[in-house]
C-alpha cells in the first residue's frame, strides 16, 4: 500500500423525504451510512454494488458535490468540507468526475475547444492561443483530431463525446479521478478503447481513480482493489484477484456468481441467485442489511450488525463470512 491521497472517515450522507404533501410521514433515506474508505495514490479503487445502493451519492462526496450528514474527507490530511476558499480551488483542479452519458454531460452548444478549454478558463491557467495549443494537446492524448477543434457535440458518436469528457478531466493536471460509470452508456467494442485509454493515462500522469460499475468483467480489468457496496454500507473491501476468486461476504459472492462467463462450456452450470426484493432504503432491516435475502442468515444476524472486520488485509461486514 502505497500513501492515501483521500479517504473518509465515518461518513454519512442522509437524505429526509416527505413522502409528499399529504403525508405527515417523514422519511430517512441513508444512502451513505458510516463508510470509512481510503484511496491510495496511482491506484484504482472499484467500488461495485447494486443500483440504489448508494455509490454515486458517495463518489459525490468525495469531491464536495454534496454536504454530508457526518462524518468527514480527508484529502491529503486536510478536510475537504472546511477548506478555505484558496485551499478549495486548489482541491478542485486535483480532483475530477468523469460522468457516465457522453451525451449528456457535453454542452450542445459549444464547440470543443470551449468544452475541453472550460475549466482552463474558469482557473485562469490558459485564454488565447495558450489555451488552443493546451487543448490541442489534451485531444492528442485522448486520440481526437485538432481538426475536431470547432466541431459541436452531436457531430461525434459516443466513445468520440467520452474522449472529449476524458480530456476536460485532464486539463487541470488532476491527481485523482471520478470515473461513475465512464462506459456503460457505449457500446461494447468501444468500451475497451475507453478502458485501454484510461489505462494508458494512468500510467502516463500516475492517476488515482475512483471507479464505479456494475460491469464486473470491467472491474476485474481495472481494478487493483474492490470496495462493494450493499444498502449505504461498504460489506467488503480487498484486493480484486481476491475478490473475485475467493469472496468473503455472501453478498460480493452472489454478485461474482451472477456474472456472465465468456465460455460456452460453463453455460448451463448451476448457479446460486438472489432471491426476494432489495430492503427499502427508507427502512433497511434491523441487524446485518443483507440478511432478508442471506441463505446463511442465523438470529444474530437479525439483531446485530454486523462490524467491517479485517481478515489478513481484506475487510468483510459479515457475522459468518465465508472463510
Amino acid at each position: 500500500m502505497g500513501d492515501i491521497l483521500i479517504q473518509s472517515k465515518n461518513l454519512k450522507k442522509y437524505f429526509f423525504d416527505t413522502g409528499g404533501w399529504l403525508s405527515k410521514q417523514k422519511n430517512i433515506v441513508k444512502a451513505v451510512d458510516n463508510v470509512d474508505l481510503e484511496i491510495v495514490q496511482h491506484e484504482t479503487l472499484a467500488l461495485v454494488g447494486e443500483s440504489g445502493c448508494g455509490k454515486s451519492t458517495l463518489a459525490r462526496l468525495l469531491i464536495n458535490l454534496l454536504q454530508p450528514t457526518d462524518g468527514e474527507v480527508l484529502y491529503k490530511g486536510e478536510n475537504i468540507f472546511n477548506l478555505r476558499a484558496e485551499a478549495a480551488n486548489q482541491f478542485k483542479k486535483q480532483v475530477q468526475f468523469i460522468f457516465q452519458d457522453p451525451y449528456a454531460c457535453l454542452n450542445p452548444r459549444m464547440k470543443v475547444i470551449d468544452i475541453i478549454g472550460e475549466p482552463l478558463t474558469t482557473h485562469k491557467l490558459a485564454v488565447g492561443k495558450n489555451k488552443e495549443i493546451r487543448v490541442e494537446q489534451l485531444m492528442n492524448l485522448v486520440g481526437l483530431r485538432q481538426e475536431f477543434m470547432n466541431r459541436y457535440p452531436h457531430q461525434f458518436s459516443g466513445g468520440q463525446r467520452q474522449r472529449i469528457g476524458i480530456a476536460r478531466a485532464l486539463a487541470l493536471n488532476p491527481e485523482l479521478l471520478i470515473c461513475d460509470e465512464p462506459v456503460s452508456a457505449l457500446d461494447v467494442s468501444i468500451q475497451s478503447q475507453i478502458l485501454n485509454l484510461l489505462k494508458d493515462l494512468q500510467a502516463q500522469f500516475g492517476l488515482t481513480y475512483f471507479f464505479i460499475s456494475h460491469n464486473l468483467s470491467v472491474v476485474r480489468y481495472m481494478a487493483d482493489r474492490v470496495c462493494v457496496m450493499f444498502l449505504g454500507k461498504v460489506v467488503e473491501l480487498g484486493n480484486c484477484e481476491e475478490i473475485f476468486e475467493q469472496p468473503l461476504h455472501p453478498y460480493t459472492s452472489f454478485l461474482m456468481n451472477a456474472a456472465p462467463v465468456p465460455n460456452p462450456k460453463l453455460r448451463n452450470r448451476a448457479r446460486l441467485l438472489l432471491e426476494g426484493e432489495v430492503p427499502s432504503p427508507m427502512n433497511p432491516p434491523p441487524g446485518c442489511r443483507f440478511h432478508t435475502r442471506c441463505p446463511y442468515v442465523q438470529e444474530i444476524c437479525r439483531v446485530e450488525e454486523p462490524k467491517l472486520a479485517d481478515y489478513g488485509g481484506r475487510k468483510c461486514a459479515c457475522h459468518f463470512s465465508l472463510t
